[in-house]
């Protein structure tokens, strides 16, 4: 019975024919708040996957443009630039600590010059990778045999926001610690590489990734003297 006269004072209610009490429509109003905030909830959670999980994409797709490169241009270098390195990309010259975030080496890079040799390197590409802090990118220099240096370097990806090169003499694997304990810590990596390691940390967003790739330089006996 009561609930029978609870339904008929809310179908008149709706009908316009009794109004409801403030009690009542506050009570709709928070309950209706709590249903708008879960939905905007819903949203917000669907659209921060969305973005997450194209951030991701990016990152890892820039990782595996980046690194193929990287690999392909360094396994068949001629010569290590150690002056230029030392003078350059290394991260701690006081420490002479191993680390490293760029690189400079001569190498047939377009495959056109076969008769390239340790003794004449010279008469192939001068490379240099290396990482640009103001535009968080990759960046690439190649001057032609004889030829001037760029003034600007070339873009290889974005989202960089950290570049690391560790040495490591032949016939040593990197190790697993960060950075690897194993690592030629010297500046003789024109006599002593025979692997390359190259660590690179993207970011973009809330997104952070770090990838890794080991390269085994082809090329073990260079000359020692820099250029």
């Amino acid at each position: 019975m009561k609930i029978s006269n609870m339904l008929r004072k809310t179908a008149k209610r709706i009908a316009g024919e009794e109004g409801f009490t403030l009690l009542e429509l506050f009570i709709v109003m928070i309950v209706s708040l709590i249903m708008l905030a879960g939905m905007v909830g819903l949203i917000a959670m669907g659209f921060q996957t969305f973005t997450g999980g194209r951030n991701l994409q990016s990152v890892t797709d820039a990782s595996r443009r980046a690194l193929p490169a990287i690999d392909r241009e360094m396994k068949g270098l001629l010569h290590i630039n150690d002056d230029e390195c030392q003078a350059l990309y290394m991260v701690n010259p006081s420490t002479q600590d191993g680390i490293w975030n760029g690189i400079s080496f001569y190498s047939d890079i377009e495959n056109v010059t076969p008769t390239a040799t340790v003794s004449n390197y010279l008469i192939t590409e001068k490379v240099k990778i290396y990482y640009d802090a103001n535009t968080h990118t990759l960046m690439q220099k190649v001057t032609q045999p004889g030829g001037v240096e760029p003034s600007t370097g070339t873009t290889i990806c974005s989202y960089v926001t950290s570049l690391r090169f560790y040495y490591f003499p032949v016939g040593t694997a990197p190790g697993n610690e960060t950075p690897p304990a194993n690592r030629y810590q010297g500046t003789s990596l024109n006599n002593m590489a025979g692997s390359i390691e190259v660590v690179i940390t993207m970011q973009n967003g809330t997104i952070t990734r770090t990838f890794q790739q080991t390269t085994f330089l082809r090329v073990l006996q260079r000359s020692v003297s820099g250029v």
